[in-house]
C-alpha cells in the first residue's frame, strides 16, 4: 500500500483536548485511539472524535497492543505530564509516578513496534513532547528514555527540537 496523508493513523497518549488531532485530521491523518483519563478532556475527545475511541489509562496499552487488542498506528504521539521535570514543580523526575509515565510511553513505543513488526508492518514513527527541564534533570530521564527508545539492538534516529511560545 502506498503511504499518504491519507492513511496516516496515530495513536495518542497523555491526548489531553487532543491538538495532534487539530493539526493532522486537516491533512488526511487519522486518529486510531486517545488514552486520556482526566474528565474534562475526556468530554472533550468525546464531543470533537465520537468515533475515536478512548482507552484511558495508558499503562494498559503495551499489553492491549500485544495482545493485538487495538490498532497499531502508524505514529505514536504523546506528551507524558511535565509536573515531575518542571522548574515551576518538585522536579522528583522518574521518582514521580507522573514521572513515571515517560517509560510507560516507551513500553507503548515498543509494544506498538513489535505487534507492527508481527503484521508486516513498518516501524512507528514516535513523537514524544514534554518541557525543558526533563533535560537536566538530576536522574537524567532523558537519557534514561532515550536508552530505552534505542534499546539493545536498534538504531535511534532523534529529530530533537526546543520550541518556544509565543510571547505576549
Amino acid at each position: 500500500m502506498e503511504v499518504t496523508s491519507k492513511n496516516i493513523t496515530f495513536g495518542s497518549v497523555c491526548s489531553g483536548i487532543e491538538a495532534a488531532s487539530v493539526a493532522w485530521t486537516p491533512l488526511g491523518f487519522k486518529g486510531a485511539w486517545f488514552s486520556e483519563i482526566e474528565p474534562f478532556p475526556c468530554r472533550v475527545l468525546t464531543t470533537h472524535w465520537p468515533l475515536t475511541p478512548n482507552y484511558g489509562d495508558m499503562n494498559t496499552l503495551a499489553a492491549r497492543l500485544n495482545n493485538e487488542e487495538i490498532q497499531t498506528p502508524d505514529i505514536l504521539i504523546g506528551g507524558t505530564p511535565c509536573q515531575a521535570f518542571s522548574l515551576s514543580g518538585k522536579r522528583k523526575g522518574l521518582a514521580d509516578p507522573r514521572g513515571q509515565l515517560t517509560l510507560s510511553f516507551v513500553c507503548i513505543a515498543d509494544a506498538l513496534d513489535s505487534a507492527r513488526k508481527r503484521a508486516g508492518e513498518k516501524e512507528s514513527v514516535i513523537v514524544w513532547e514534554n518541557v525543558t527541564g526533563v533535560l537536566n534533570s538530576a536522574d537524567n530521564a532523558f537519557g534514561c528514555f532515550l536508552g530505552a527508545m534505542a534499546g539493545e539492538n536498534r538504531p535511534l534516529h532523534t529529530y530533537p527540537a526546543v520550541l518556544s511560545g509565543l510571547r505576549c
